[in-house]
């Protein structure tokens, strides 16, 4: 019963799909030129395990054929094999996709996803200008293709992004974007619209003459801010109904693309190869940009246990820079040492508490570390720690070396050996 629920959804947000593609342009090609049917089936299959795939491809060829029968009146045989491009297509594509199960929205995965789109399209284009050949003798091939092709692509790179990144969404009360981020990007997409309701109206070509077909790219800059801005969930949204904005308009006769068509609906299927190449720069910035946060999440993770395991054996840790001298503590090193260590800045506040007696040796030691002559050592001394606390440390000290093998920075471990009297 739930694979057979999986399949009646699938088929039934195919359709409504189909019929939201259908009312957004017409075209003298037999494929519709906007399609985001497809993109259905494709999106259940990106996220669904596999062996759901049977219930999400049995659903959407389903929906094809009926599809093929209310829009294109085709016979028993050929509305089959309608609904036999769809599953044939789609399967191939998500089968791309999907290899090694990597996240769409890291840069493996989301190449994989752009290229099982692609693929996925272009050989359902491939497939359905055979049956166009048999069905619609006159029909031109390369139109066909190219519109199948163009849309089924478009509409999954516009659409899956979107399903992968709702996947396992749940409304929470908080930890949502924080306001200035949020109106930053409301005010990047409002531009946006202002800046295609001018550039695509529908008399462009005789209000900015040749100048028409470069300002077409002056509204994607505000679309790819506001989609960095809201996020991944937010951004995909953001990317998918702008680029279907600027669909309907060139639809509608507005636009750069709408000032020649040999047929009707070339334009659309123009616009959308200039949709293609943003969105997929959009998913491969989003991609990067959400490696480097993963990244840094996982250092921050490792550095906090790394103080966590410090602090609970009563270690302070200290990086100083061999160019600047500057000094940076662990998160812990105060609870080890005292507040007063927040006032250390650099080598020479530290240097400048320890005992006049020890503090020579100290230097030395720190100075062949910093050279390279001695690849780590370990001295007792006695500093001063403010308000008339001196304490006894134990410090161990190493170097780092860079990739040419100097050293970059000089580490340092310190615990405490013993208190002393007040000074």
């Amino acid at each position: 019963m739930q694979q057979l629920r999986l399949a009646a959804w699938v088929a039934a947000l195919y359709l409504l799909a189909a019929f939201f593609s259908r009312s957004l342009a017409e075209s003298s090609t037999e494929t519709i030129p906007v399609w985001l049917g497809s993109a259905i089936t494709f999106s259940a299959l990106l996220i669904c395990a596999r062996w759901s795939w049977p219930a999400i491809l049995a659903g959407g060829g389903v929906a094809s054929i009926a599809w093929g029968l209310i829009a294109h009146h085709l016979g028993f045989v050929p509305v089959l094999a309608f609904g036999a491009i769809e599953v044939v297509s789609m399967g191939l594509g998500a089968g791309i996709a999907t290899i090694g199960r990597r996240d769409p929205q890291r840069p493996a995965g989301a190449v994989l996803m752009m290229a099982g789109a692609f693929i996925g399209a272009a050989i359902g284009g491939l497939l359905a200008v055979l049956l166009w050949g048999w069905q619609r003798p006159g029909a031109d091939a390369w139109a066909e293709w190219l519109a199948w092709t163009s849309s089924t692509a478009v509409g999954m790179l516009l659409v899956a992004p979107l399903v992968a990144a709702f996947r396992g969404f749940r409304i929470k009360r908080s930890g949502g974007l924080p306001m200035r981020q949020f109106l930053g990007g409301a005010a990047a997409f409002v531009a946006f619209l202002v800046a295609v309701l001018v550039v695509f109206e529908n008399n462009a070509a005789q209000r900015f003459g040749d100048l028409a077909s470069t300002l077409a790219y002056v509204p994607m800059p505000f679309l790819l801010i506001a989609a960095a801005l809201w996020g991944t969930r937010g951004g995909a949204l953001a990317v998918l109904l702008g680029a279907l904005l600027i669909i309907w308009r060139t639809a509608q006769g507005g636009g750069p693309f709408a000032v020649f068509e040999a047929y009707p609906g070339e334009a659309v299927i123009e616009v959308q190869g200039f949709v293609a190449v943003w969105a997929c720069v959009m998913l491969a910035v989003r991609a990067l940009a959400e490696e480097r946060r993963a990244l840094l999440d996982q250092a921050h993770t490792w550095r906090l246990r790394y103080e966590r395991t410090l602090q609970a054996i009563g270690v302070a840790s200290v990086e100083y820079d061999i160019a600047s001298g500057g000094a940076t503590w662990g998160e812990g090193a105060a609870m080890v040492l005292g507040p007063a260590v927040a006032n250390v800045s650099s080598l020479s506040d530290w240097l400048d508490r320890i005992d006049t007696a020890e503090r020579g040796l100290v230097q030395a030691h720190w100075s062949a570390i910093a050279r390279g002559d001695l690849e780590s050592s370990e001295q007792d001394y006695a500093v001063h720690l403010g308000g008339g606390r001196t304490c006894r440390v134990n410090e161990q000290l190493a170097g780092v070396r860079g990739a040419d093998g100097t050293v970059e920075q000089v580490v340092a471990m310190l615990r405490l050996v013993e208190k002393e009297a007040a000074a």
